[in-house]
């Protein structure tokens, strides 16, 4: 054999060799990692939380907008009340999303 091939084989083996010592020192590290990072076998179980009733009373929710207020305090609440329900806002998002998806239409010539 020439010198050359002998000494491309000899360097193929030793990029095999480091590569192997490589990825098994990276292989201990991942399990070494692992093993410190483990949590306790069995955590306490939280307690059950009461059911929130659905319905909100409007002192509550003045509490909560003043709150928020006092933590922000870069709004400004003007006015809280129920809002009666407009269906022309939902109908007219509705209809421009699906106008959006419609395909031009080109009568036949």
């Amino acid at each position: 054999m020439s010198e050359v091939i002998i000494r491309t084989l000899w360097i193929y083996g030793l990029t095999i060799i480091v590569s192997l010592a490589v990825a098994v020192i990276i292989k201990a590290i991942v399990v070494t990692l692992n093993m410190l990072e483990r949590k306790p076998a069995a955590p306490a179980q939280p307690a059950a939380v009461p059911p929130v009733p659905f319905a909100v009373e409007a002192d509550h929710i003045v509490a909560i907008a003043a709150a928020v207020y006092a933590m922000a305090n870069t709004h400004r609440i003007v006015r809280i009340e129920a809002t009666p329900h407009q269906p022309g806002w939902a109908a007219g998002g509705r209809q421009a999303h699906h106008a959006s998806h419609t395909l031009p239409h080109h009568p036949k010539r």
